[in-house]
């Protein structure tokens, strides 16, 4: 029975990254037991922790593709915490991920305790835009800043928005999301005029 057992945990391991679909259960989990509901315009925080599965080739620092990974689980908790991923599936709408951009500043060095903290910053019919900051708790230094741009699918910000406390009134768009979107169309524009 418990070769059946370590059998069917190994595969799942190699077919599956069954260590991120703890994390996600975990955030979501202890975002729903210890902190209260939260609107719009707050900003909220996750924590983790810099181990030898993020670092990079040389083993003292956060590897770049963790800090995305990471982006993932704070994205999850803020959506869950603020009612939008239940906005979401009541009419079985989604938020995907359709662009990011990311400032490095400083490394996450190994065994460093960090924070993700996460707001939303802009709003459009189809889709958001979110801001997200690394910062060590030791220093408080602001190690990466992060935009995305959500699309919105099945789903329009009213629907998206509508119950969460906050949503009343939307903000003027940041002058750094009108030049990155300015970026994004003409990338956009160029791949056009390839295909």
């Amino acid at each position: 029975m418990y070769c059946i057992i370590a059998t069917v945990i190994c595969l799942l391991y190699v077919f599956w990254d069954v260590n991120y679909f703890l994390r996600v259960a975990f955030t979501i989990g202890i975002g729903r037991l210890f902190q209260k509901k939260c609107g719009i315009n707050d900003t909220t925080t996750i924590y983790g922790l810099c181990t030898t599965q993020d670092v990079d080739i040389f083993l003292k620092h956060m590897n770049n593709a963790r800090y995305v990974r990471e982006l993932d689980f704070a994205r999850f908790h803020f959506y869950d915490r603020t009612g939008i991923y239940e906005n979401c599936t009541k009419v079985d709408g989604h938020v995907l991920q359709g662009a990011s951009s990311i400032r490095y500043r400083r490394t996450i060095p190994i065994f460093t305790v960090y924070k993700v903290e996460t707001k939303l910053v802009y709003w459009e019919e189809k889709t958001i835009f979110i801001e997200q900051k690394f910062t060590t708790i030791n220093d408080g230094f602001v190690r990466a800043v992060v935009l995305s741009r959500q699309n919105l699918l099945n789903i329009d910000s009213d629907t998206l928005f509508r119950g969460i406390p906050g949503a009343d009134q939307k903000p003027e768009c940041p002058e750094e999301i009108k030049h990155w979107l300015q970026a994004i169309e003409i990338s956009s524009a160029k791949l056009r005029k390839k295909e």
